[in-house]
């Protein structure tokens, strides 16, 4: 037989070895059990701590890596897998420890073979997913290709959209021209193709909007894609245009060589190269809207396509959905009809007439108003001229009061969006409305003006910040324009804005001008001009966003009519000299500026009743407004000009102060602030630094709208003990509600290096809280404290926050307990910054 062995000796050698196997995964399985137990605990402990930093780079708007997301999915799958077995293997091992003798039998025995090897095999694959020991676990995401824009419902542009979309479509089409005239709906074309793009998947790399203006500037153009492209470092503003025209170019064709973009409103022929637009390659597309065919030309578009306006029967259509016809009888639908015809199938003109005659019930009006139309001459007819006359009846049904502040929102640049309170401000500064029965009234008729010209469809609101902002349509404005270009009542405007003026524009009559606004440009300097006359009419002056660094005294010297001057924003001016000539003077801006004192002249401005200090971070002593007798409002918030003792003696004496921002830096002095109850009742906004801080006393500040602290004391003590002392019990045993609720108008909160701080659960107070921004605060481990939260009734915070920053808070651990939902809140204005240990994530609802 030993001839047998040399064959047999492999199968007998592989066997025993199987055999010894089988035999130690048994021998084993109890200690293969506890391993493995102990193996899926630390796996699951280190999955935990990776989802705890995918979490807070999630919360950054970041994107969890694949490898990563790869990892997570397979440790879900071995927990489910592996907790199974455990339970099977360890129900295995108790039956066999209870009867032994049943391992003889040879199924049991292959059986409990089988599991044995099972726990190890698991074992080895729960210790090979183990210790992976993530540097990252989140990056940047990438830009969404395709930002969705809001639209309206639209009519009549169904046709027009499928046409544009088949030829956008075509590979050889790579530059489309779409025109017409203003007012037409070539903005929502190009808004309805933007959101059409969503629906294509995998052709393009980006899409790309931006809007141009009459004064095209290639700058602006590059930085709204250089933003889009995510490429705007803090370096962008200090390149070249050469510069920045490489590295739109480098993108476009290295990273995002299919891209879309969309320029909407040009006004004339723009270089795509000098933008930085690479012309190559075969799936790029350029789509703009314009006015002028000719446009289309010197841009060689591959095609035009003109955005016509609505037959008869859409524009009746739309006129209907503006003005509710439905309850008309039939002789008030016939002039309505006829007053639709009259529009011109201009979808803008026909919405601005709707709004306006969507109140009128009795014939007489709508007669009134068609008679009125049809006296505008026949020639104008489909004009953009005949389109302003049409718009103008709009202008025309406002009372005096109402058409003025009308015409002064054209002192605005293009496109801007105007706090209404600022702008109500204004209207007050310049005597449009009366502040006789005080300061609330006035800007309460104010808003009452607002909402009338938005009614008009002369104004639109901004629907994105609590509808606090209000801007005007392109072809409203020229219209605005066109009616203030021109004498009128002794009036005329001259606006220049954003036209890239380097000094004064040219004027042939200074004496015609009342009101000139030169927002936003590159003037350096006022220098003496023999062109000046020896007295002018200007009224309004907005030179706010220049780049001056002095003003000639001449100047002001012959501006005594001079009723608002607005001077914000300009960082290097450092002095005024003359500004006592400004006899007149109701409303000053210095806001953002480098002023180093007030000048001397400041106090024979007899009129002054706004004045305007804030950020002023040069500034160091303001006690000349004690001559100012009629001063109603005063803003020094973020000055360097705190308020002192002699500047509180002086506020107090101010009789006729009804509106008061401040910056604060002594203890001492705030706490007599807050012994005057006329100016901390008066008190809008509040800049803290370096103090102590009392919360039950800012708390009673009954108009607070802006908080800011730096640098201050603040511990939690301060906040529990007046948390005692300043609400009274409610009927229930275990709540405190506020007799005067605290922070009632409270919008904006900033926290800046509160070193004691550890929560701020005195914000629960806060329910119109907008804003809040916390910086450099340590000991900060929560935004509000849960347990001191359920001792006041009715919590629920961050219902209005639109606006969240935190950064560089190491012990932030949570923002309200557990998950808390952010109904407005905007992801795009969340910024979480060196957070590490935040793993909650903001919520926002889906409505």
């Amino acid at each position: 037989m030993s001839w047998c062995w040399p064959v047999v000796e492999p199968c007998y050698n592989s066997a025993l070895s199987y055999f010894c196997v089988k035999v130690g995964h048994i021998w084993k399985l109890k200690k293969n059990l506890v391993l493995l137990t102990s193996a899926l605990d630390k796996l699951i402990a280190e999955r935990d701590d990776v989802l705890n930093r995918v979490n807070a780079g999630e919360l950054k708007r970041e994107q969890r890596l694949a490898t990563v997301d790869k990892w997570l999915s397979l440790v879900q799958t071995i927990e489910t897998h592996t907790y199974l077995l455990i339970d099977l293997a360890s129900s295995r091992t108790a039956s066999s420890s209870s009867q032994d003798h049943r391992l003889s039998t040879s199924g049991c025995w292959f059986s409990t073979c089988d599991l044995a090897q099972e726990v190890f095999k698991k074992l080895t694959q729960v210790q090979s997913l183990s210790g992976q020991g993530f540097q990252h676990v989140t990056e940047q995401p990438p830009p969404p290709v395709v930002q969705v824009r809001l639209c309206h419902q639209t009519v009549g542009l169904d046709a027009t959209l499928e046409k544009t979309w088949e030829t956008l479509r075509k590979d050889d089409f790579r530059i489309l021209g779409i025109y017409g005239m203003g007012g037409v709906g070539k903005s929502t074309l190009l808004t309805l193709i933007n959101n059409k793009f969503v629906g294509v998947k995998n052709e393009f790399d980006v899409v790309i909007w931006v809007e141009s203006s009459k004064d095209t500037d290639v700058d602006k153009i590059q930085d709204a894609i250089g933003e889009r492209l995510r490429i705007c470092d803090s370096n962008w503003s200090t390149h070249s245009r050469t510069k920045k025209a490489g590295e739109i170019s480098r993108v476009l064709r290295q990273i995002k060589p299919r891209f879309v973009l969309l320029l909407d409103d040009l006004w004339e022929e723009v270089s795509l190269t000098a933008i930085g637009i690479p012309l190559l390659g075969r799936k790029y597309k350029v789509v703009f809207t314009t006015r002028s065919k000719d446009v289309c030309s010197t841009m060689r578009a591959n095609e035009d396509i003109q955005v016509q306006c609505l037959a008869e029967s859409e524009a009746w259509d739309l006129f209907k959905l503006k003005v509710r016809c439905d309850g008309f009888n039939d002789q008030v639908s016939d002039i309505a009809k006829k007053i639709a015809a009259k529009c011109c199938g201009l979808p803008l003109a026909i919405e601005v007439i709707g709004k306006t005659l969507a109140s009128k019930t009795s014939v007489d009006q709508w007669r009134r108003a068609l008679e009125t139309l049809e006296s505008y001459p026949s020639e104008f007819k489909g004009t953009e001229e005949g389109i302003f006359q049409v718009l103008k009846l709009s202008y025309d049904n406002l009372e005096i009061k109402d058409a003025k502040c009308f015409q002064y929102c054209a002192l605005f640049p293009k496109a801007y969006y105007i706090k209404q309170d600022e702008l109500v401000e204004y209207w007050i500064g310049e005597g449009f409305i009366d502040e006789k029965d005080g300061r609330e009234r006035a800007k309460d008729r104010g808003y009452e003006i607002i909402d009338t010209l938005v009614g008009a469809g002369l104004l639109l609101v901004d629907g994105g910040e609590s509808n606090k902002k209000v801007y005007m349509h392109d072809m409203i404005r020229e219209m605005a324009l066109l009616i203030v270009s021109k004498i009128r009542d002794g009036e005329r405007f001259l606006v220049k804005t954003d036209a890239g003026l380097s000094q004064l524009p040219d004027v042939t009559d200074w004496t015609t001008v009342t009101k000139m606004s030169l927002i936003n440009n590159e003037i350096k300097s006022i220098p003496e001009d023999p062109e000046f006359p020896d007295q002018t009419n200007l009224v309004t002056l907005f030179l706010q966003n220049n780049k001056l660094v002095d003003i000639v005294s001449k100047f002001f010297l012959v501006m005594s009519t001079l009723v608002v001057l607005d001077l914000s924003w300009n960082l290097q001016i450092t002095e005024l000299q003359g500004i006592s000539e400004l006899v007149s003077l109701r409303l000053l801006n210095l806001k953002g500026t480098s002023i180093k004192y007030l000048p001397e002249g400041l106090s024979v401005l007899s009129k002054l009743i706004h004045l305007n200090l804030e950020s002023t971070s040069n500034l160091r002593n303001i006690r000349l407004i004690s001559e100012l007798k009629k001063l109603q409002v005063l803003r020094f918030y973020g000055s360097a000009a705190a308020l002192d003792c002699c500047l509180l003696k002086i506020l107090d004496q101010l009789k006729g102060l009804q509106f008061l921002t401040v910056t604060v830096n002594n203890d001492s002095v705030l706490k007599e602030f807050f012994r005057s109850k006329r100016l901390a009742g008066m008190t809008h906004g509040l800049y803290l630094e370096g103090l102590k801080i009392p919360f039950a006393a800012i708390g009673e500040l009954s108009s607070l709208h802006k908080l800011e602290m730096v640098n201050c004391d603040i511990t939690e003590s301060a906040w529990e003990g007046h948390r005692i002392d300043q609400c009274a019990p409610s009927t229930a045993s275990n709540e405190i509600s506020p007799i005067n609720p605290w922070f009632k108008d409270l919008t904006a909160v900033v926290i800046n290096s509160c070193i004691h701080l550890k929560d701020l659960t005195w914000l629960v107070y806060a329910a119109k809280l907008e804003s809040l921004s916390v910086e450099s605060s340590p000991k900060m481990t929560e935004l509000i404290n849960k347990a001191k939260a359920e001792g006041v009734a009715g919590v629920n915070p961050f219902q209005e926050l639109q606006v969240l920053r935190l950064h560089y808070l190491k012990e932030l651990r949570s923002i309200y307990g557990s998950q808390v939902s952010f109904p407005k809140l905007k992801l795009n204005k969340v910024e979480i910054e060196n957070c590490p240990n935040l793993h909650q994530r903001p919520v926002e609802e889906k409505r």
